[in-house]
C-alpha cells in the first residue's frame, strides 16, 4: 500500500465529516484576488477598497459546509457540485434538465441531490446580486455592503465549476484506487507552484442565461477530469511515497490543467459579476461602502 505524505493545504476541511472542498481554500483567495483588476472602471473602486474582504469570504460556504448550514434546498454540500456523469446522459450533457423542478422531476429527489445542485445555487445567489446591485441607487441600507459580500460568495460557487472533480462521480479518485487526488490537484499541486505562476489578464465575456453558463463549465471539467486522473496514475507508478519525485511528475501531466482552470476561473468570476451589475442597470457605485453607523453613547 501507498504510503501517503500529507500536505498541509486544506487539512481542517479535509479532517471533518464532510465532502471534499473545491479548489483549497488559499487557492479560492488567490484566484478571487485576481478578479478584481479585471472588473470595469466603474465598479473597481467600489471592489478595489474591499479586495481583501471579497478574497477572505470567498471561502464562506466552504465553512458553511463545516457547520452544517442549510438552506431552502437542503444543505450545503451538494451546492458545490453536479456529477455529470454520474446521471447516464451522454456528453455534453444537454440532456441534464436546466430547471431544478424538471432535474428533480426527471432523477428522483434523492439521485438529484446526491449528483449535487451547483447551477441552480449559483443562480440563485446570482439573482440576490442583481437585487442587491439595483438597490444601491435606492439608497437601501447596506446595499453595497450586501453586493460586496455576494460577489465573494458567488466567486466560490463559479470557481467550484472550474474544478474537474466537481463535476464527476469520481471525486476524490475512490474509483479507480487514487484517493486524494481531489485534494492533490486543486491544492497541494498548485501551492507548490504558485511562485512561477504567471496568469493571464482577466477577460470579460457576455454570461446569457448564468444556468447554462455554470453547464457549460462544467461539461469543461468534467472533460479535464480523465487526464488528470492519467497523470496521477503516471506519477504513482513504482513509487510508494507522494515525495518530490511524485509532485515533480503530476505537475508535467496537471499542472497546465490546473493554471489554465484557476486562470478561466477569474475570467468566469468577473464576467459573472459584471452580468450581474448589467442587468441591474448598471448603477453608479460608491467608492467604498459607508461606515456603519455610530455608537450613540449615554
Amino acid at each position: 500500500m501507498r504510503a501517503l505524505i500529507a500536505g498541509v493545504t486544506g487539512l481542517l476541511i479535509l479532517a471533518l465529516p464532510v465532502r471534499l472542498s473545491g479548489w483549497a481554500m488559499d487557492v479560492h483567495r488567490i484566484i478571487t484576488k485576481q478578479v478584481i483588476a479585471g472588473l470595469p472602471a466603474e465598479m473597481r473602486p467600489l471592489y478595489e477598497t474591499q479586495a481583501a474582504f471579497i478574497s477572505e469570504h470567498s471561502v464562506d460556504p466552504d465553512l458553511w459546509r463545516v457547520v452544517a448550514l442549510r438552506g431552502d434546498l437542503g444543505n450545503e454540500d451538494p451546492n458545490h457540485y453536479l456529477h455529470l456523469d454520474g446521471l447516464d446522459e451522454a456528453r455534453p450533457f444537454k440532456g441534464v434538465p436546466r430547471t431544478w423542478d424538471a432535474y428533480v422531476a426527471r432523477y428522483g429527489l434523492e439521485r438529484a441531490t446526491t449528483n449535487g445542485r451547483l447551477p441552480w445555487r449559483t443562480a440563485e445567489v446570482y439573482q440576490l446580486l442583481v437585487a442587491r446591485f439595483r438597490d444601491i441607487p435606492r439608497g437601501t441600507a447596506y446595499a453595497a455592503d450586501n453586493a460586496v459580500y455576494l460577489s465573494a460568495v458567488i466567486a466560490h460557487y463559479i470557481e467550484d465549476a472550474h474544478v474537474p472533480f466537481h463535476a464527476v462521480a469520481n471525486y476524490d479518485g475512490q474509483l479507480t484506487n487514487q484517493r486524494g487526488i481531489h485534494a492533490r490537484f486543486e491544492g497541494e499541486l498548485v501551492l507548490r507552484n504558485q511562485a512561477s505562476f504567471k496568469p493571464p489578464p482577466v477577460t470579460i465575456r457576455p454570461i446569457g442565461n448564468i444556468i447554462e453558463f455554470v453547464f457549460e463549465r462544467l461539461a469543461e471539467s468534467e472533460a479535464l477530469a480523465a487526464p488528470v486522473l492519467a497523470a496521477d496514475r503516471a506519477a504513482t507508478e513504482g513509487r510508494e511515497f507522494y515525495d518530490d519525485g511524485y509532485w515533480d511528475a503530476f505537475a508535467k501531466g496537471a499542472l497546465a490543467i490546473a493554471q489554465r482552470r484557476m486562470a478561466e476561473s477569474a475570467s468566469s468570476v468577473a464576467s459573472v459579476i459584471v452580468a450581474a451589475w448589467t442587468e441591474a442597470g448598471r448603477p453608479a457605485l460608491p467608492v467604498k461602502t459607508p461606515a456603519p453607523p455610530a455608537r450613540i453613547r449615554r
